[in-house]
């Protein structure tokens, strides 16, 4: 039991990491969303007015994701609805990527080994946090 809550610990931990990461750069007007997306997503962006708007936007999603780890992170078994629903929001994520890999590799040039490293990492982490889930509470 407490073995596991550990396990979970660290992979809540990475999910807050990662997701407060690209949320603050998201957020923040002076970082340019070319290299946001270049390092984060190996994906080549043309930038205009609209694409930056949406990727702050985007940010500000990413990082209450963030935050909300992070109250799974210090309480996993009062806050396992929100484990439930970040791991839900990553198999989301991983159908979207399953459906949509043609297009997103087309519109955004992403390497293709990048592209289902990302999604199987996506993949891991939503089963992780399923298997993980603290059952009592």
């Amino acid at each position: 039991m407490l073995k596991s809550q550990g396990l979970l610990k660290v992979v809540l931990g990475g999910v807050a990491l990662a997701h407060l990461i690209i949320g603050i750069v998201g957020c923040l007007p002076f970082i340019p969303v070319e290299r946001l997306a270049a390092v984060f997503y190996r994906a080549s962006v043309t930038i205009s007015p609209q694409i930056e708007h949406i990727v702050q936007m985007f940010g500000a999603y990413m990082l209450t994701i963030g935050v909300l780890s992070i109250f799974a992170l210090i309480d996993p078994v009062r806050n396992k609805a929100i484990i439930t629903a970040i791991s839900f929001l990553l198999f989301v994520r991983v159908l979207q990527r399953v459906l949509f890999v043609e297009q997103a590799n087309i519109i955004f040039d992403i390497p293709v080994g990048w592209y289902w490293m990302q999604t199987v990492s996506f993949f891991a982490v939503a089963i992780a946090l399923v298997l993980l889930r603290p059952k009592q509470g």
